[in-house]
């Protein structure tokens, strides 16, 4: 049996891996007239960049209009009618994300393919922000990945340092409402014999038999 510790760690590899690469580049197809969305868990301080573009259309004046929500329904990003488009942001609150996208022409039976590629981590930090600069600029961008890479590790084993309290907690918790519940229930069983007892005593001394 797996012991907790080695649960926790393998618990730690598998977030830290989905937070630190990128969403394989993904097509979507949106019939015309439906909303296509995908959508993302992240924590908060978790970077994300984005970029969307039609590969594919059924007609060649199809565009996609997209908009990008945090878990409360704010809007982070929207564009109408665009063949290709991107966003980023730092997650401000922890939760779902969701993007989607949508054809704002309506046409019978057409449809738009967009290639989505979404990126997370220190791997989202836009790529045309160090076009031109340096080696010695590259190196320190570099730095920071490397930088970054270690807080989101450490950020995890902060999360689940705190979901492994709550955990312990909750199971705490349940074993003493469950200890109370016995307890009342062995109460119950106890007072329900004696009073079946009682009740055939005065029965069978009624009918004098004792």
């Amino acid at each position: 049996m797996c012991s907790p510790v080695s649960i926790s760690l393998f618990l730690l590899t598998l977030q830290t891996l989905t937070v630190l690469s990128p969403i394989q580049a993904i097509i979507v197809d949106v019939p015309s007239g439906k909303v296509k969305c995908l959508t993302e868990d992240l924590r908060k301080g978790t970077l994300s960049y984005a970029q969307y573009r039609v590969v594919n259309a059924s007609a060649s004046h199809l565009t996609i209009s997209s908009r990008v929500s945090d878990p409360n329904g704010d809007t982070m990003h929207q564009l109408e009618s665009v063949e290709s488009g991107q966003f980023s942001f730092e997650v401000g609150t922890t939760g779902r994300h969701t993007a989607c996208f949508w054809s704002p022409q309506f046409e019978l039976a057409a449809s738009v393919s967009v290639d989505v590629e979404w990126k997370l981590g220190f791997r989202a930090r836009n790529p045309h922000d160090v076009t031109g600069k340096g080696k010695l600029e590259a190196m320190g961008m570099e730095l920071k990945k490397l930088e970054d890479s270690i807080k989101l590790i450490y950020d995890e084993m902060i999360f689940l340092r705190d979901r492994e309290a709550d955990a312990q907690r909750l199971n705490e918790e349940t074993a003493s409402k469950m200890s109370s519940l016995s307890l009342l229930s062995l109460a119950i069983c106890l007072g329900v014999a004696s009073l079946q007892l009682w009740h055939l005593k005065t029965f069978f001394q009624s009918k004098k038999i004792l």
